[in-house]
């Protein structure tokens, strides 16, 4: 089961993630990962000691889901360049890619490759946006374009376990309010 990707939550440090109620917890995961499977299986790994632990956390329990539920994670996403809901997440890591366009029409370019990568894959293309100009992201999707299948999956897999990780550094701080490797 997913969720949409939703509106940024409010900061808690590590000490507050612990001590979430379990269903507030869950649903505040969900809307960072876009799968409640991952959201309970993380809320149920705590207590955890810091925001290095939490992601690792995060990314062993991503890689031991199985490939339909995470299929749904990455199908949660709106394409690059697409309409985002205002506020989102999604938004917010686009922003960047979507402000630089390119003089020579990267954008463009992604929105009208990103139906065919859905064709020959299955599921949408998906690449941590974040810190990345149109060129960037253009050039990861025609790259990628000339996979198979299972060549695709495993960069779709690290790219989901690098946005999940960039959501949760954005939400969980150290104690004493310090964020942990956020970078663009």
């Amino acid at each position: 089961m997913t969720s949409s990707v939703t509106s940024t939550p409010v900061r808690v440090t590590v000490t507050q993630f612990n001590a979430m109620e379990t269903s507030e917890l869950v649903d505040q995961l969900t809307g960072l990962f876009a799968s409640r499977e991952l959201a309970t299986a993380v809320a149920s790994a705590r207590p955890i000691a810091t925001v290095d632990a939490l992601c690792g956390t995060a990314s062993v329990l991503l890689h031991e889901l199985d490939d339909d539920t995470v299929l749904e994670s990455v199908n949660a996403h709106p394409p690059i360049g697409g309409t985002v809901e205002a506020g989102t997440r999604s938004a917010a890591e686009q922003a960047a890619a979507t402000e630089n366009q390119g003089e020579n029409g990267e954008m463009t370019s992604i929105r009208n490759l990103q139906p065919t990568y859905r064709e020959k894959f299955g599921w949408n293309f998906l690449v941590r946006a974040a810190g990345k100009d149109s060129r960037q992201i253009l050039d990861n999707l025609v790259v990628r374009l000339a996979h198979e299948p299972d060549e695709e999956w495993p960069f779709v897999l690290r790219h989901l376990d690098a946005i999940n990780q960039l959501r949760l550094r954005g939400f969980v701080t150290e104690d004493d309010g310090t964020v942990s490797g956020v970078t663009a």
